[in-house]
């Protein structure tokens, strides 16, 4: 259900369903996304592995009231992957457990509305033949028009109908196989949007702690610190559960046709993980401003901790427009080498307002004071000579 492929080419990703994203685009959508609910949909996703197990030595009771309070979870859970690439343009098969009990009516203690008129032998047709290999629960997803046959609360569980025959065992087994196909499905897809938070994008603001783009010997020490400890719980560690295969397609563009990587990705964890070092070989690196939080993709540009989001519109001034004033202010500040050349500057700009200089006087100063400044910075010229030179 979560599975997805993508063809990378010339930093662009390019999605099954035509779209295209800039890298670092969609990784930048889930470090964005609120994710204060997580933790709650997981404890929900973890227990209905065992709340709706059955088998001969574990039953449940009120499985029915139980599955309608998780199929509720994971209506949310879709929701949230519906507002999200490269979900957002998939329809996803809602009811997922009223259908599968709907189909394994029989395991359960009362039955399913004898006095209806629909056939049960009309479900044959939605499905593979019954006596072969247990199929997954999206192959036994039944028509959206049975979804009202039954309500989930009318279901419970009678252990001695269950294993009183072979077939119904049998009905059992491969109920009892779907519902960990589900459970284990929508654990790790939720799993996947808590590692964003845990891991990614802690890894990601240790990689930009300095003021450059990191280099190999950086990314190597930062990727054994995430790495070193193998938690328990999958959403600690940085490399995701899910697997990937890759491959080569030829695509169609305006431009023509394309020879691009192919890539399908059991999990979102894959998918993501493979972008953010996508990100981090084309130095088109997450980084978190420092000013108002949020993240920005710094592609190939000089680094910085600032993003050039607008903060004020009158007049127009971003973080970054921001940070530099206030950088400057500070260089100036606690720095005499700049200080010197700021009060230079001044007096100069004035000169060439009051037209004492001409404007190609004032840009061969210019040119000449950085010099100096330069200079005095390395070293080569006291404070004092810097002080007279740079008045000239």
């Amino acid at each position: 259900m979560f599975e997805i492929e993508a063809h990378y080419h010339d930093r662009k990703i390019y999605l099954s369903d035509g779209r295209t994203y800039p890298l670092g685009e969609i990784l930048l959508r889930y470090f964005s996304m609120n994710s204060t609910a997580l933790e709650e949909l997981y404890d929900i996703c973890e227990r209905a592995k065992t709340d709706l197990n059955i088998s001969s030595l574990f039953c449940p009771a009120d499985i029915g009231k139980r599955a309608r309070d998780i199929e509720f979870t994971y209506d949310s859970i879709m929701d949230i992957a519906e507002a999200l690439p490269p979900y957002d343009k998939k329809h996803f098969r809602r009811g997922l457990l009223r259908n599968l009990f709907a189909y394994y009516h029989d395991i359960f203690d009362e039955p399913f509305y004898e006095d209806s008129e629909f056939d049960s032998d009309d479900y044959n047709e939605h499905f593979v033949n019954a006596e072969s290999t247990p199929v997954s629960y999206e192959e036994m997803y039944i028509t959206e028009d049975l979804n009202e046959l039954r309500a989930l609360d009318d279901y419970d569980f009678d252990s001695k109908k269950v294993f009183s025959n072979y077939e119904n065992r049998k009905d059992a087994a491969d109920f009892t196989t779907c519902i960990e196909q589900i459970t284990n499905e929508f654990a790790e897809f939720v799993s996947d949007l808590m590692r964003v938070k845990n891991v990614f994008m802690p890894f990601a603001d240790k990689l930009c702690d300095h003021n450059n783009y990191p280099s190999n010997q950086k990314v190597i020490e930062v990727f054994q610190q995430f790495t070193e400890k193998c938690y328990s719980e999958s959403h600690f560690n940085l490399v995701s559960s899910g697997s990937m295969c890759m491959g080569h397609t030829i695509l169609a563009t305006k431009k023509g046709p394309i020879l691009c990587e192919t890539y399908r990705f059991t999990s979102l964890g894959a998918f993501l993980y493979f972008e953010l070092f996508k990100c981090i070989e084309e130095k088109f690196m997450p980084v978190k401003c420092r000013n108002c939080g949020r993240w920005f993709i710094m592609k190939h540009t000089t680094f910085s901790h600032y993003c050039k989001r607008l903060i004020s519109s009158n007049p127009p001034k971003s973080c970054r427009d921001n940070a530099m004033r206030h950088n400057f202010k500070e260089k100036i500040k606690n720095d005499p080498v700049w200080e010197i050349y700021n009060r230079a500057y001044k007096q100069h700009y004035a000169r060439f307002m009051k037209k004492k200089m001409s404007k190609s006087e004032f840009a061969e100063w210019g040119e000449y004071a950085i010099q100096l400044r330069q200079r005095a910075a390395d070293g080569e010229l006291e404070i004092e000579e810097y002080q007279e030179l740079i008045r000239i």
